[in-house]
């Protein structure tokens, strides 16, 4: 063929991924700056439920060979996740943030027109990737906000796979583990329990997952140990889905800097119960001066709160540099918005311009 009878357009995608609507990505601190008028560290992200300090630092380091690729069984990396999960290694695959894991079960799991369920609302990502690999998927509804968990059970007994979040993004919603554990026998296909907020509630599936050969948990390093743009994430499993995982799995995808830097934090878990400690305090306080300000706040189990949007809200805050993250017309969560429990002052200056716009929902 010559060049001048190549093809002049792109091979199409496959039909799955061409109708796949996309994750909506946040706005970049930069574009919110430059929208604003202000200078980017004048800018507060509400709206990425990570966390106000950082866990672990470059300078806390030793020197990595950059030239050379990290360690592919991630040794070091992987012991410090067991550890922290109270499993055996064995038990831990480990991936470049949550989302890789999540991605690699559905490669591994699902097939065009599997039946898939999640919770409606939930995090977005599900719904995408099960979008991608061509799977049919199916909303349990969340009346006032809450799963309907009847629902969900018979759902669960006909899918090749079911999502959960717990506690949930972005409704902040906890559900006790016997539900979970019902859900896992209620199904002979795969249960995934997105645990992204495990350290702020406590409340964990990894038993189930060790018990049970259909259950797997997915965690991240991004929330409580601080280290959101390291991207490290880790999925707890028995025998056959680690097995299973490990097939899928790239090598190298987290870095050598992202491995040792998650080391880092995971040997200092004194740290980073007390980051969840003041986050939690500072969770309540937030909460109350919100809920004075005349705006209802949903009870939550993570580091973030939903509360009450008036129209025109986000975009006034917006303008201060103040993002939270809010949800289109026709969702669940329209007229509703999520808040990052950030660090004190940050805190107050949400605050404050919420009092200055004179909010006041009514509902």
């Amino acid at each position: 063929m010559t060049a001048g009878t190549r093809p002049r357009t792109a091979p199409a995608p496959r039909p799955s991924v061409a109708a796949t609507e996309p994750y909506d990505w946040e706005a970049s601190t930069a574009e919110v700056a430059a929208r604003a008028g202000l200078p980017p560290d004048a800018v507060i992200r509400f709206d990425t439920n990570t966390c106000p300090w950082p866990g672990a630092t470059l300078d806390d380091l030793a020197a990595e060979p950059l030239n050379e690729y990290p360690d592919p069984t991630y040794a070091r990396l992987t012991a410090a996740l067991a550890r922290h999960a109270a499993v055996t290694p064995t038990a831990i695959t480990v991936g470049a943030g949550a989302d890789e894991i999540l991605g690699l079960l559905a490669t591994a799991y699902l097939a065009p027109g599997d039946p898939v369920v999640v919770a409606d609302p939930t995090y977005s990502m599900f719904g995408v990737l099960s979008a991608i690999a061509g799977a049919t998927v199916s909303r349990v509804p969340a009346p006032d906000l809450r799963l309907d968990r009847r629902r969900m059970l018979e759902a669960a007994g006909r899918a090749r796979l079911t999502w959960l979040c717990n506690p949930n993004n972005p409704t902040g919603e906890l559900l006790p583990l016997e539900f979970v554990g019902a859900l896992a026998a209620a199904t002979q296909g795969v249960v995934v329990v997105d645990e992204a907020y495990h350290e702020f509630c406590q409340l964990t599936a990894v038993p189930l997952a060790v018990a049970r050969a259909n259950v797997v948990v997915v965690r991240t390093l991004s929330k409580a140990f601080g280290l959101a743009g390291a991207r490290v994430g880790y999925a707890v499993a028995g025998p056959a889905i680690t097995a299973t995982l490990t097939r899928v799995r790239p090598p190298g995808s987290i870095s050598g800097v992202s491995a040792a830097l998650a080391v880092h934090a995971l040997e200092r878990p004194d740290e980073m119960r007390a980051r969840v400690r003041a986050l939690l305090q500072l969770r309540a306080r937030l909460a109350t001066e919100i809920a004075v300000l005349g705006l209802p706040v949903r009870e939550g189990a993570g580091n973030f709160l939903l509360v009450g949007c008036p129209p025109g809200l986000a975009p006034a805050l917006a303008a201060r540099g103040l993002v939270v993250r809010t949800f289109p017309a026709g969702s669940p969560l329209q007229g509703w918005m999520r808040i990052t429990v950030r660090a004190a002052a940050e805190n107050a200056r949400l605050v404050e311009a919420l009092r200055a716009s004179g909010v006041s929902d009514g509902r």
